[in-house]
């Protein structure tokens, strides 16, 4: 009987790189949610200064210009509970395009009365609410959305990379609000309506199924405000939920009162406008820098240690302040403090979003921003009152000593934080209210010889007060005859599935689709199953029934092409199936995206030449493995990714040729493993 041989160190370390996830810029669907959130984002903050503007062009009253900007942060208030649930209950996708969509409208309504002249400050008044429920609406929904498009082990470097792109956007967006609203009042507006039909299209854009899943409950689905009670209580039932939500908010409270001191110390030490612009560009590229350096700091450092040098350093920061004697060294000090939280709120939300199930992603986001908006415009009111009382070097002193106190709370609150003692990757799910988990079988004699060893670590997950988490075996030290024994399971059932592993049974499920083994309206529920795996086991139940994709016919053919030019310009395009493709095919992305899917096609000739060109837009070109693929394009601020590219050595296999330019935009290939294996990506 032949013997199994051993694998060597070379062995592990391809299979590891194989499992690893690819580079977010070469996930399409990342890249239009990220695009379409930073023009959200840009959009925002040019009429967010003109609004303002506006109002005082034209009643002269201040009053009224915060009153504009009030209707806009009380309809985001209102709707965000709402919004939360909805997420969770209706399509993500529909309510993605319907809020921004309902966006646009009300900016290109402000826009058209404001170009026809004198217009109404009530109806300005109202379409600013409008505004605000939409984007209430679309707060609820844009974190579960993420969580179904990147990996778990991403969602740190997506949240960091949100946050530094959020960061350019509001650098930019003060200085071109002003500038387009010097060229005409109505322009910002209008601008800021097109950023969100951007959004709109790139919302359309995303292939993946973004949830939530078909209710499966036993009877009518709750009502509305049941879901919305059910919401406050998986968050109550983590201690870590409970602790960093309240933790968060008063944050935030702090932050806000010292932005207003910021601006106020700078003036105070002789600084001009452009001091202060100065110094907020400063603190803006400490945010890009923290937002860089987030993910890296959760692996070297720890989640926990993050938090605490966090806030420590933001307490530095706060004394420093109130010493340094000129304008610019303010600056440096923001820079710092910027540098340092941005870390900090990558860990808070990563862990939310890895903690909480995907059916109740919607809620947990509303009422962390619930939380967060409804208590912040305590932090401006009371920092102007401390300066107008105390002046305003105590009013920052006495925002430091509330900062020692949060930062003290981290200690203080060590058990409640003990789930970030634990890699992001092996935390799991809390259960869901009403549901506990099985109780395990237990070997006695082997539980009596580990209960020493393991009371630490039972401690260590108790404490946690965050529901399951992942067998740690391989990191502490224990045996495997020291675990307790948990009923039988198929071999290899528990081990973690990677993405490329359920690619692989995503094609099957799509197979069966289009072989009629399964009914189209099936496609979007296995998927989601397939997608929401962790482990083989789950794997194989959501391809329970289905066959491996069968083997290929003769790939040259004497057939006609079926097209030789593809477009998306603020649309999309796709060709799939078993189409034909021709010697030269042309795709050109621009404000848009499209998908080539070579995996079925035919070819008109041996050798294929195809140009695809992205400008603010994006390309994905599916290739099958049993081909040679060479790809030769250039990237001048954006991607061509060239990981799809391969030689294939069989005599007759056509050669496909990629090149062109990607400008602000991706072309991505990816390899298709034929006859049952998956995506590579």
């Amino acid at each position: 009987m032949a013997t199994a041989q051993p694998r060597s160190e070379e062995d592990e370390r391809t299979e590891e790189a194989e499992d690893r996830p690819g580079s977010l810029w070469r996930n399409l669907d990342y890249m239009y949610w990220w695009t379409g959130n930073g023009m959200s984002t840009l959009g925002t903050s040019v009429s967010t200064l003109a609004f303002p503007l506006l109002m005082l062009a034209e009643t002269g009253s201040v009053t009224q210009a915060g009153a504009i900007t009030a209707c806009h942060m009380i309809g985001t208030l209102v709707m965000l509970p709402v919004g939360g649930v909805l997420a969770d209950r209706v399509s993500r996708r529909a309510l993605m395009i319907s809020a921004s969509f309902g966006q646009a409208l009300a900016m290109g309504a402000v826009a058209a009365l404001v170009y026809g002249g004198d217009p109404t400050i009530l109806l300005l008044d109202l379409l600013a609410l409008l505004g605000g429920l939409a984007a209430g609406l679309r707060s609820g929904v844009s974190m579960s959305a993420l969580r179904r498009i990147v990996p778990k082990e991403q969602v740190p470097t997506a949240t960091a990379q949100g946050m530094g792109r959020d960061m350019v956007a509001h650098l930019l967006g003060a200085p071109l609000g002003g500038l387009l609203y010097s060229m005409s009042r109505w322009v910002p507006f209008l601008f800021d309506a097109l950023s969100f039909l951007f959004v709109t299209l790139a919302s359309a854009l995303i292939r993946r199924p973004l949830g939530p899943d078909r209710y499966t409950g036993d009877g009518p689905r709750p009502g509305l405000f049941t879901e919305m009670a059910d919401g406050l209580r998986i968050v109550r039932g983590s201690q870590y939920l409970v602790f960093t939500i309240v933790w968060g908010a008063l944050l935030n409270v702090v932050a806000e009162g010292f932005t207003l001191l910021f601006v106020v110390l700078v003036q105070h030490r002789g600084g001009s406008p452009t001091d202060v612009g100065t110094a907020t560009s400063l603190a803006l590229v400490g945010g890009l820098l923290g937002a860089t350096a987030g993910p890296a700091l959760m692996r070297s450092m720890g989640a926990r240690r993050v938090m605490l040098v966090a806030a420590w350093l933001f307490v530095a920061c706060f004394a420093a302040v109130v010493w340094v004697p000129r304008p610019w060294q303010i600056g440096l000090v923001l820079l710092v403090a910027m540098t340092s939280m941005v870390p900090l709120n990558v860990v808070i939300e990563s862990y939310q979003v890895r903690l909480v199930p995907d059916a109740y992603l919607g809620r947990l986001a509303a009422v962390v921003r619930f939380s967060v908006q409804a208590v912040q415009w305590t932090g401006p009111l009371a920092a102007g009152f401390l300066a107008d009382a105390l002046g305003v070097r105590a009013a920052v002193l006495v925002l430091a000593v509330c900062m020692v106190a949060l930062a003290l709370a981290l200690h203080v609150a060590r058990g409640r934080l003990s789930i970030l003692d634990i890699p992001l990757a092996e935390v799991r799910e809390i259960d869901p209210p009403g549901v506990s988990a099985p109780a395990p079988v237990v070997d006695t004699d082997a539980n009596d010889r580990s209960k020493e060893d393991s009371s630490g670590e039972d401690d260590r997950r108790a404490e946690a007060g965050c529901g399951r988490v992942d067998d740690m075996t391989e990191h502490s030290g224990h045996h495997d005859q020291n675990k307790q024994m948990e009923p039988a399971k198929a071999p290899g059932s528990e081990l973690l599935a990677s993405d490329h592993d359920r690619n692989r049974v995503a094609e099957k499920v799509r197979a069966a689709v289009a072989a009629g083994r399964l009914e189209i309206d099936d496609l979007d529920a296995r998927l989601a199953q397939v997608y929401q795996a962790r482990t083989h086991g789950e794997l194989d139940v959501a391809g329970r029934g289905l066959p491996d994709v069968g083997p290929r016919d003769a790939l040259v053919v004497d057939r006609a092409p079926t097209s030789r030019f593809a477009l998306g310009m603020f649309g999309g395009f796709e060709r799939q199936g078993e189409w034909v493709v021709p010697s030269r095919f042309t795709a050109w992305s621009m404000w848009g995206g499209g998908r080539l899917d070579l995996s079925e096609a035919r070819y008109a000739e041996q050798e294929t030449v195809i140009r695809a060109v992205a400008l603010f837009g994006g390309t994905e070109i599916i290739l099958p493995d049993d081909i040679e693929v060479e790809v030769k394009g250039f990237g001048l601020f954006g991607v061509f990714g060239k990981r799809g590219a391969r030689k294939h050595n069989k005599p007759g296999t056509p050669r496909v040729l990629i090149k062109g330019l990607a400008m602000f935009g991706g072309v991505v290939t990816k390899t298709r493993e034929m006859g049952g294996r998956s995506l590579e990506k």
